[in-house]
């Protein structure tokens, strides 16, 4: 280290040797830029920017070598053979293209290798131009140290292209820059300190030797055109470190307006983080940079296969400020960045997820209005309570409930007020049961209550007691007092069910039963019930058969004028001819009819069938047709009486549609609408079974009937009870006050005719005028004449 030492202050000048490092730097840091323009590009576009950059190395190498000759001073006269200076110019360039061609946009050891491979070119270019040097003596070579200097001339460049690589960035440039500067400074001047001069006073010059007046021009214009280089890579640098600024700028700039959580990361250490992560943990950009993943993402075993991961997506938490673990949706994907490989980790906030599967799997089990469980949910409980009690044994009961007049709320105070009232009734229930008990809605106005409680039925009943008297208090709701009720059915475990979907059918045939028998009350399931059941389902498979096997006709029972004695008009009777069970009665399936809504297509068929027969009688008489509340309140009642009246060509003046106190009781200001429209037609409208209702005279005022029809339990005993006498009398008063016509049903017997027609009613019908006949039968009876 001494002797060169003692090589550069002894045997240079000084100012030439800071010019030549100068020079070094400058086409050094040149070479580097040049060479990061070359990794990013392919093709020919390529092969030029590593011709540029070998010509400044070649230049930077070459131009440093002679100008550090020309500051030394070897005391004799000294030149330069033309041929071999030349040569050593081209040698250098040449070498450096192939060395920073296997340079560019490697990393690592090929990049170590290149570096060596352009060290080795320096050497040769160094000891080639010494080839050249002549002088007037002899040279003395210290081989060791030429081996050094060739040694140090390799290892230096191999470091400065492999630190270049591993940061491509201006810190690469920087340590490259130095490092290849530090490589040809020590090349050249440990060789030179392995040179020793001995100087011989006989030894000319020989000819054609260039002195060192000539080489300067040639050393100055390589000066120069390093200096022009390195102004434009330093521009051209310059250019670059904006547009990676501006470029990270805009990056950045998308990278925050990402909705998801990205992080950048090296290896497992957080580069940077975008807004979006920084708002959903609540940390910011410092704390994230440089820390590794294990403090922000859990768990820990997950963090390797994350950073290998190639895309697929993992189900993680994410640490928030405060401790707060946030499940999140990862992704992780490798990308390059300027010559290095990064991984990106996108990142999802799976809260609001995680709160709607949770609502999801909620509503899947729940009643959103009440938040009691559903049917689902009951079976579920149900199910976890009989594993139970299959081990540990004891009964529990199921009570079905049916709310009474809900739907009259519904109808006419609307769905609002129906909603509130169901909730409140949940909360009743709730609060009346014990702590294990269960309560679900079912659906619509139906709950279900499963009393856990060994003493069965006693406990069972004091429950089904206590809610019927609970839900008959009054309800306030929206100003409005409301009165319902409820109907409960009863099953026991194990008697009557060892599985949920046996005991809620039993518990709703028990239901089904109290309902039947009256409102507010309660029946336990009994194994005739489900018998009854049975029956009544098979009957309705059958009522649909019968609708498209046609196995029903009419019947058509006679209408007496008590003022004409003639026989004026015939109400039409649906009879079911039953393939295997005979005539089957209208009692039997007209119920269960209008329960499932078949009601409605019989009993158009009813009507169609009854204009078509009445429109061929020779006798223009009145044909009654039974009209149920289904019917009325379904949507197109007019228009199917019109078609039915137009198809038949019959005129609607003669149809007669008879319906029930029921229809109004039940109807609203539509049904009131319906019955006007089909009055408006021509036809009549009929009250029937009047009297049995619970406010018959108020519906004769809210629509014009044209006729009362008197039910026939008040005429049984009207020759022996005064009071049923009184009340036939009043009704038939009150008809011809409001000039509407009556007829009595269930006439029977000569004296109750008589009895009627004293009275000044207009009709009777009863087993006395005529049993129900067939059409033709109904024809007949018509063209024959009836004797007073």
């Amino acid at each position: 280290m001494l002797r060169i030492y003692n090589c550069v202050v002894d045997q240079h000048d000084i100012a030439l040797v800071a010019a030549a490092a100068t020079i070094c730097v400058l086409g050094c840091y040149a070479t580097f830029v040049l060479l990061q323009q070359a990794s990013g590009r392919s093709g020919r576009e390529r092969r030029r920017w590593l011709a540029g950059t070998a010509v400044a190395a070649g230049i930077s190498a070459w131009a440093t070598h002679f100008l550090a000759m020309l500051a030394f001073e070897p005391g004799v006269p000294a030149g330069y053979e033309p041929l071999r200076t030349v040569a050593s110019f081209v040698l250098v360039i040449a070498i450096a293209y192939p060395a920073f061609a296997l340079a560019a946009g490697s990393r690592g050891l090929r990049a170590a290798v290149a570096g060596g491979l352009a060290g080795l070119g320096i050497a040769a270019m160094h000891y080639l131009g010494m080839s050249a040097y002549r002088l007037a003596g002899d040279m003395v070579w210290d081989w060791p140290a030429v081996v050094a200097s060739v040694v140090l001339g390799a290892a230096l460049p191999m470091a400065a292209l492999w630190a270049a690589a591993l940061h491509p960035g201006r810190a690469g440039r920087l340590a490259g820059t130095g490092l290849l500067t530090a490589g040809i400074c020590a090349l050249h001047f440990t060789g030179m300190s392995a040179v020793l001069v001995l100087p011989d006073a006989a030894a000319a010059l020989p000819d054609g030797a260039l002195s060192a007046g000539w080489l300067a021009p040639f050393v100055g214009l390589g000066a120069l055109a390093i200096l022009l280089i390195g102004l434009a890579a330093a521009g051209l640098a310059v250019r670059e470190g904006q547009r990676e600024l501006a470029e990270a700028a805009r990056t950045r700039s998308l990278v925050d307006a990402a909705v998801e959580g990205l992080l950048l990361c090296d290896g497992d250490a957080v580069v940077t983080a975008n807004r979006s992560v920084q708002l959903l943990t609540g940390h910011d950009m410092p704390w994230f940079t440089g820390r590794p993943l294990r403090e922000i993402i859990r768990p820990e075993a997950a963090i390797a296969a994350l950073l290998r991961g190639d895309g697929g997506t993992e189900e993680l938490e994410l640490l928030a400020n405060g401790g707060e673990a946030i499940p999140v949706e990862v992704v992780s994907r490798p990308f390059q960045h300027a010559g290095s490989t990064r991984r990106v980790i996108a990142i999802r906030d799976l809260r609001d997820r995680r709160r709607a599967e949770e609502r999801i799997r909620f509503l899947a089990h729940h009643d959103p209005l009440t938040r009691l469980p559903n049917r689902a949910g009951l079976a579920t409980e149900l199910t976890r309570a009989l594993d139970l009690r299959g081990r540990h044994g004891g009964p529990f009961a199921m009570l079905a409930l049916d709310l009474d007049r809900f739907k009259a709320v519904n109808d006419t105070l609307g769905h609002a007020v129906g909603d509130v009232l169901l909730s409140k009734t949940a909360a009743r229930l709730r609060n009346a049961l014990r702590a294990g008990d269960l309560v679900s809605r079912q659906g619509g106005d139906e709950f279900m209550v499963v009393q856990f409680e060994p003493t069965q039925p006693e406990a069972a009943t004091r429950l089904a007691e206590r809610l019927v008297e609970l839900l008959a208090r009054p309800f306030v709701v929206d100003g409005h007092v409301l009165n319902i009720g409820t109907s409960i059915g009863i099953a026991l475990f194990p008697q009557d069910g060892a599985d949920p979907a046996t005991l809620m059918r039993n518990a709703d045939l028990a239901l089904y039963r109290a309902k039947s028998d009256g409102r507010g009350a309660y029946r336990f399931f009994e194994e005739e019930m489900d018998t009854r059941m049975q029956r009544r389902r098979l009957l309705e498979v059958e009522l649909r058969t019968a609708m498209t096997m046609r196995q029903f006709h009419l019947l058509y029972q006679p209408q007496l004028s008590l003022d004409s004695e003639t026989i004026n008009g015939f109400e039409a009777l649906i009879r079911w001819r039953h393939p295997q069970g005979g005539i089957v009665s209208p009692a039997d399936f007209i119920p269960l009819a209008e329960e499932t809504g078949l009601i409605v297509p019989i009993g158009e068929w009813v009507l169609r069938e009854a204009c078509r027969e009445a429109a061929g009688w020779a006798t223009p008489a009145t044909i009654s047709v039974n009209l149920s509340p289904v019917q009325v309140r379904s949507p197109g009642l007019v228009e199917v009486v019109r078609s039915a009246c137009m198809s038949a060509g019959l005129d609607p003046k003669r149809l007669e549609l008879e319906i029930t106190e029921s229809v109004l009781l039940t109807g609203s200001d539509a049904t009131l609408e319906t019955l006007r429209q089909l009055k408006a037609l021509g036809a009549r409208i009929s009250m029937d079974d009047f009297g049995t209702g619970y406010s018959s005279l108020s519906y004769l005022r809210s629509f014009p009937f044209d006729k009362i029809k008197i039910d026939r339990s008040f005429v049984g005993d009207i020759t022996s009870n005064g009071d049923s006498a009184a009340i036939i009398r009043a009704i038939i008063g009150l008809g011809r006050s409001l000039r509407m016509e009556t007829t009595v049903e269930g006439v029977e017997t000569a004296e109750q005719l008589a009895h009627i027609r004293a009275e000044g009613c207009d009709q009777a019908q009863g087993y006395l005028i005529g049993r129900p006949l067939p059409a033709e039968a109904a024809q007949a009876m018509l063209a024959q004449p009836r004797a007073a």
